[in-house]
């Protein structure tokens, strides 16, 4: 596999890379293995990377792109990266495919690198406590890198000795149920010996890796009530991991101090990154080259005008009509606020430095009162809900932090809020709703939060809806597809299928009122391309990298067992 072992040669790269002020690592270059891992600054300094840098490319815009553009959160029908997603018809090629397969892979040697050397600082005296607060840190991320693959691609090699693989580069995958269950094996080692408190802001704890491990065992109880097994690793029942979950989600929220941010916007202010409700985020650098940058929301944000002159290429690039639907049909509207800049709505700290923004039809600027004026009306007049989260606005709305393609934003991989809704999955289990007392409490608490009312009883569709309008362009829409197939795969095609892909709509948030752009027939009018797919099984997962493919034709034969023993 010569991709994957180029891979392996950026990772160790990484270790000359320097290493991130906020994670308590003073700027020194990391530079051999050899001269390495003598105190505790510089084991420190290994894992400080696995913050930023080797998630780059993953959270460029794959993350979006195919996360929640596969799960109809999101439509572009003229972007490369995003609609061949949408749209079912992602090749081997596609943009963006390999680059994200590279980042996940580059986590997960990186992560390598530092667990097969960290073992010699405790030789030069370092404390073995925080050795194995370290590794704890390497296995949480790479459990995360191999989840995220597993769910993206299904079969993966597991690679722990990145040596073995430049010996011999063409290697087999391993089965899905194999990946899995060596994730939480990583989690889990991550649940015992990660600190209670982080050793600096912005590095993972105890409760970071039991929240992580709610979402790992509810997706191992699906892929086990599905019957999907057939190596044994996954050793326990259904019933038994959805306890598992239940109880990992019960730590996080009985003892962990973390709890919901009171305002649901200010999860997506720079001012607000490692608030209480994060357990998990990614930790980007201001002021730094590309590569420790938070690129995103310049793939994301509508116009120049909202980020205050910086990059922004999204002005095609739309919340579905589905979702804003779905939104709209809940009076779910703070949240909506939050997730889509739609025709009406009003930021005040958007554009702060000019008295705030408000969004309007077509392209336009703002008087010197602050006014939204119409310049002329354009081919998006009736497409109206362009991407709001994850963009922060310009430099003023952030304190001056954000700068030309780095927002700064601490971006979320895993909120309090989603492990709230992972002890809803865990206690519905193999039924069909719960009535469970905690879990009725934190589903009320996160519907208060978005203005909506309590209800008493928990559904399957009811906890469905909440996910993708809590955790929307997140990273986990598309992962809760695959999920929830596992068990009911018709049900998710069936959905999926009736979803209006790439249809235009409008929605006016000031009077709550959405209708679908219709053609002179009546039916939906679609917008660019029009070679949509029909679900299939086969488009639960992504095809592998041309590139890889090339090198590797181990990836097309069957999956091999993995040996957990070795």
């Amino acid at each position: 596999m010569k991709k994957i072992f180029s891979i392996i040669c950026l990772s160790a790269a990484l270790f000359s890379f320097s290493a991130c002020d906020f994670l308590g690592v003073k700027s020194e270059s990391l530079t051999t293995l050899d001269n390495f891992f003598y105190t505790e600054g510089e084991c420190r300094a290994a894992t400080a990377p696995l913050y930023n840098k080797v998630w780059f490319d993953f959270n460029n815009n794959f993350s979006f792109g195919f996360m929640d553009g596969r799960a109809n959160n999101i439509f572009a029908p003229w972007s490369d990266y995003i609609f061949p997603y949408v749209n079912l018809t992602e090749t081997t090629s596609t943009a963006n495919l390999y680059s994200a397969w590279q980042s996940l892979f580059v986590i997960i040697t990186q992560s390598d690198y530092a667990l097969n050397n960290l073992g010699r600082a405790v030789e030069h005296g370092v404390s073995k406590d925080v050795v194995n607060e370290c590794k704890a840190e390497c296995r949480f991320m790479r459990g995360v890198a191999y989840w995220y693959l597993a769910m993206s691609w299904g079969n993966v090699p597991i690679i722990e000795d990145p040596q073995k693989l430049i010996q011999n580069p063409k290697c087999n995958t391993n089965p899905i149920e194999d990946v899995l269950a060596f994730a939480i094996k990583d989690m889990e080692f991550a649940a015992e010996n990660l600190p209670e408190k982080p050793a600096n802001v912005g590095r993972v704890t105890k409760w970071s890796a039991q929240g992580m491990l709610a979402r790992f065992y509810n997706t191992a109880a699906a892929f086990v009530r599905g019957g999907k097994g057939s190596t044994g690793s996954l050793s326990k029942t259904a019933d038994q991991y959805y306890a598992a979950a239940k109880e990992a989600a019960r730590i996080v929220i009985e003892e962990s101090g973390n709890d919901l941010l009171e305002n649901y916007e200010d999860l997506f202010k720079v001012q607000f990154n490692n608030n209480k409700e994060v357990l998990f985020a990614l930790q980007w650098v201001p002021n730094s080259d590309y590569g420790t940058t938070n690129f995103s929301d310049s793939y994301l944000a509508l116009s120049s005008t909202v980020v205050g002159g910086r990059s922004a290429w999204g002005n095609a690039t739309f919340g579905s009509g589905e979702l804003v639907k779905l939104f709209s049909d809940r009076g779910d509207l703070i949240r909506l606020k939050a997730t889509y800049f739609t025709e009406g709505c009003y930021y005040d700290y958007i554009r702060s430095d000019e008295g705030g923004y408000l969004v309007g039809t077509g392209t336009g600027s703002y008087d010197s009162n602050g006014d939204f004026q119409l310049v002329s009306k354009d081919e998006y007049e009736e497409i109206r809900a362009w991407i709001k989260k994850g963009v922060v606005g310009c430099s003023a709305d952030t304190d001056n932090l954000a700068t030309n393609q780095n927002s700064c934003l601490a971006n979320p991989l895993l909120r309090v809020a989603d492990v709230m809704l992972h002890y809803c999955e865990a206690c519905i289990a193999g039924g069909t709703s719960t009535t469970d007392p905690l879990a009725i409490t934190v589903f009320n608490r996160i519907r208060a939060r978005a203005g909506l009312a309590p209800v008493s009883e928990i559904t399957t569709a009811s906890l469905w809806d909440e996910r993708r309008c809590e955790l929307a362009l997140e990273g986990v829409a598309w992962p809760d597809f695959v999920r929830r197939a596992y068990y009911d795969e018709a049900a998710v095609l069936d959905f999926m299928g009736k979803q209006n892909r790439n249809a235009g709509f409008t929605y006016k948030y000031d009077t709550n009122t959405f209708s679908w752009k219709t053609n002179d027939d009546g039916s939906i009018e679609k917008v660019g391309s029009k070679d949509e797919e029909t679900p299939t099984a086969n488009r639960l997962l992504l095809p592998y990298p041309e590139s890889e493919l090339i090198k590797n034709q181990l990836l097309k034969a069957a999956p091999v067992p993995y040996n957990f023993n070795d």
